[in-house]
């Protein structure tokens, strides 16, 4: 039997390869994003739309990274609960629903993006992502801020 926990949410930051600005560039201040980085707007929400357990919160383009506020609905079993699962050692590894979630992101991104430049095969994507458990209502709150103040700029 499963059990439906509370969404977890993550902090959660991918980088173009080698940091190039691949997605747009800022003219006087204001961040304009290119076909690439349309793209990879387009695919982030489709992305979440089509899988089961992943809600998108925040999210913002800058020319080399996505960042974005990703909940996720782990589910626990009983016999997880009963060891601590949540609050052991599997709360610390990479939770394989995010990590697919990405991985899927980034490979059809990733098509698209290629497909656009008339490039086959090139790397879009830094190899992994950065991820953060946000443990707290007060640092996904300050998060969230942070997202608002970079949409103001």
């Amino acid at each position: 039997m499963i059990h439906s926990a509370a969404p977890r949410a993550y902090l959660v930051g991918l980088s173009t390869f080698q940091a190039q600005p691949l997605l747009g560039n800022y003219e006087q201040g204001n961040l304009l994003l290119n076909d690439c980085g349309l793209i990879v707007a387009d695919e982030w929400v489709r992305a979440a739309a089509n899988r089961k357990g992943i809600d998108i919160d925040v999210w913002s383009i800058t020319p080399n990274r996505l960042q974005s506020i990703v909940f996720l609905q782990v589910p626990v079993t009983p016999i997880a609960s009963l060891t601590g699962g949540l609050n052991g050692s599997l709360a610390s590894q990479k939770p394989w629903l995010l990590s697919s979630f990405i991985a899927s992101f980034k490979a059809v991104a990733a098509k698209r993006i290629n497909l656009r430049l008339n490039q086959v095969g090139q790397a879009v994507w830094q190899r992994s992502y950065d991820e953060h458990l946000i443990t707290d209502e007060a640092s996904l709150s300050q998060m969230r801020h942070h997202f608002q103040v970079l949409e103001q700029r």
